[in-house]
């Protein structure tokens, strides 16, 4: 359904999803399991085959699982994140994320990626830079963008012509106060590329964002860990391990702001947003909720912030958000010596944590080589990579992720693979296991 874009209110511009085919999960694996943690659970047993270098692998850095299913692999190596459906085919649809370059035609080596409910795709390469490219927008298409637009005020009745991409325009497009009556657009083809392909979403360096960042060294940010909230708040949480002489070591939240409108070529009118300095949610300390070295970052669905770090004293982290006043205001979810997760004696090189639908946590150990596996209370509850509980697995795991079903993937980065466990209680007994 198209706006109408000179009505005298407010345009609700949303995203249609119902016209995407959506991939459905195969049922290989027995989905009754409500994937909380029973008396009855054994071991973590592999599930072959490995995904090795014949699936295309070279540095896979990182995981993350979309929610319908699609399994999305940082493959810093080759330059690219590798889609991936439950049973190891790759879908099409998703070359634009193959031999990832930036505005300036530079290779781009992902090191983090993650998916929102808007389908897109966010991703990092270790710079103050944070990427995006929408899977949606590139399915449909885009048949023009917005260049100018003449605003109402609500109020006084005064009408102003704005071009796009102006400080004016930023304004009044997230102005709820201004209305917008007629507008502009253009089907400029390379305008239209530059927003199908991979492309800048939010940037350090910007003027903007160096100006919202009062406090630290914005435009030298050096990000190590993304997560995006799995409904459909308009925000993004990176951790920044710059350093530097004021100890910028902190977890920072980006905020969507409408950016341009774009018709599809289905028709549908939708928001293109730009991500904004949002604030810094958690910043240097030693202590419980503190962040020092941070390297990697995930969220639950209550809003609760998972990471681990390199620095003291302990290695992994949950801070939860007080929503009570105007802004939210984050404090340790655990607490050393009460939870178990925060015991420094588990981990030697927690480069990783992935927080599944039940608020479990499982984070990787690159030196152990294997992952460790907390419940919602950060009770220790059994470990995977190993087998007959000595053996290690995995060379050099860097990252995991956990599926619907409790399949949990973890990237091993020597190996150039992706290993897969579950636990053994749910495996059906056709599911080919380790010999």
């Amino acid at each position: 359904m198209r706006n109408n874009l000179k009505a005298l209110i407010l345009i609700s511009i949303t995203v249609i999803f119902s016209c995407v085919d959506r991939f459905r999960v195969p049922k290989n694996f027995e989905t009754e399991n409500s994937g909380e943690f029973l008396a009855g659970d054994t071991t973590y047993l592999e599930i072959k085959p490995v995904w090795d270098q014949t699936y295309g692998f070279s540095k896979p850095t990182e995981i993350s699982i979309a929610q319908d299913g699609r399994i999305f692999v940082a493959d810093a190596g080759n330059q690219s994140i590798l889609v991936f459906n439950q049973d190891g085919s790759q879908p099409d649809g998703f070359n634009f994320l193959i031999n990832l370059e930036d505005s300036y035609g530079n290779p781009v080596s992902p090191i983090d990626v993650d998916i929102d409910k808007k389908m897109n795709i966010f991703f990092i390469d270790g710079s103050q830079r944070v990427f995006v490219w929408n899977q949606y927008w590139a399915e449909v298409g885009i048949n023009k963008i917005s260049v100018s637009a003449t605003f109402r005020h609500t109020t006084t009745g005064i009408d102003t012509i704005v071009n796009a991409g102006t400080d004016t325009w930023h304004s009044l497009l997230n102005d709820n106060s201004w209305a917008i009556i007629d507008e502009d657009m253009t089907n400029d083809q390379a305008l239209i590329d530059s927003l199908i392909r991979p492309h800048i979403f939010y940037d350090g360096r910007y003027e903007v964002n160096a100006y919202l960042d009062t406090y630290y060294e914005s435009d030298s940010s050096q990000f190590t860990g993304l997560t995006a909230p799995s409904d459909d708040e308009n925000m993004i949480f990176v951790s920044d391990s710059y350093g530097g002489q004021n100890n910028q070591y902190r977890i920072i939240q980006i905020n969507f702001e409408r950016s341009l409108i774009l018709e599809l070529n289905s028709g549908d009118l939708v928001w293109a947003y730009a991500g904004r300095f949002g604030g810094t949610v958690k910043g240097y300390g030693t202590g419980a909720g503190t962040v020092n070295q941070p390297l990697s970052l995930d969220v639950d669905y209550q809003g609760n912030i998972y990471y681990t770090q390199a620095g003291n004293y302990f290695h992994a982290h949950m801070i939860s958000p007080n929503l009570s006043g105007d802004f939210a205001v984050y404090t340790s979810g655990f607490q050393p010596e009460a939870d178990q997760i925060m015991d420094p004696s588990i981990f030697l090189n927690a480069v990783d944590i992935a927080v599944d639908n039940n608020r479990n946590s499982y984070i990787v150990d690159r030196i152990n080589a294997d992952v460790t596996i907390f419940d919602s209370y950060g009770s220790f509850f059994k470990k995977a990579g190993l087998k007959d509980s000595v053996v290690k697995i995995m060379n050099e795991p860097v990252a995991a992720a956990v599926d619907q079903r409790g399949i949990l993937y973890v990237c091993d980065i020597s190996q150039s693979a992706i290993y897969r466990f579950k636990l053994s209680n749910t495996l059906n007994e056709d599911l080919e296991q380790e010999d």
